[in-house]
């Protein structure tokens, strides 16, 4: 089981359905669960939130629901994937690709921080710490540098969030790729030489 975080900046970039047709042709090899980012649809609701109109706790509920949005548009972007809210349920292989909707689970699990120090950095990372998982893979639309690998320097520029590294002590194979995935994805046929290519999140 591959657990990937696609970054909610995804919903507005312009190769967002040409990510999910390379991703499609691993589902018969891999058991892949993507968790997705709220990106517009929870900017809107943080925006309210900063206007005092709710309490934390429902806004970060409500940001979850965001991301879930972002899922259904995916659904619609590939109808072949599956759209799955138990954890009992990602785990089973079955051919389709898996997007996690996390919302009702986390909004009652007392092991997850419901704060905005947690966004869906954090989701997959909770996932990643809970679950059998061969490796956790965050995708970001931004271009990465080779000296941005560190998880402190991600987390102090806000390129993964503050509270994610809560959730990944003693777990290995946490990676983080940019847009080039798409031509790694199409390049390689190979899930392990493929894996290889993405850069390792260091601890140090």
């Amino acid at each position: 089981m591959w657990i990937i975080k696609i970054g909610g900046s995804w919903i507005k970039n312009p190769n967002l359905n040409e990510l999910i047709k390379s991703l499609n042709k691993f589902k018969r090899t891999q058991n892949i669960i993507i968790v997705v980012g709220g990106g517009c649809f929870s900017d809107s609701v943080r925006s309210v939130y900063r206007n005092k109109k709710m309490s934390e706790k429902t806004g970060h509920f409500l940001a979850l629901k965001a991301t879930e949005m972002f899922a259904f548009l995916l659904k619609e972007i590939n109808n072949e994937v599956s759209l799955i809210t138990e954890i009992k349920s990602l785990k089973k292989k079955n051919n389709k690709i898996k997007i996690w909707m996390p919302s009702l689970l986390l909004k009652k699990d007392p092991t997850f921080t419901r704060s905005w120090d947690s966004t869906s950095d954090s989701v997959a990372a909770w996932l990643h710490s809970k679950v059998d998982s061969s490796g956790l893979i965050f995708v970001k639309s931004l271009i990465l540098s080779e000296d941005i690998y560190k998880l402190s320097y991600l987390q102090k520029k806000k390129i993964l969030d503050k509270n994610v590294d809560q959730y990944l002590s003693n777990k290995k194979n946490i990676k983080i790729i940019g847009p080039d995935i798409i031509e790694l994805l199409n390049n390689y046929g190979n899930w392990d030489e493929l894996f290889l290519k993405f850069k390792e999140v260091k601890f140090l």
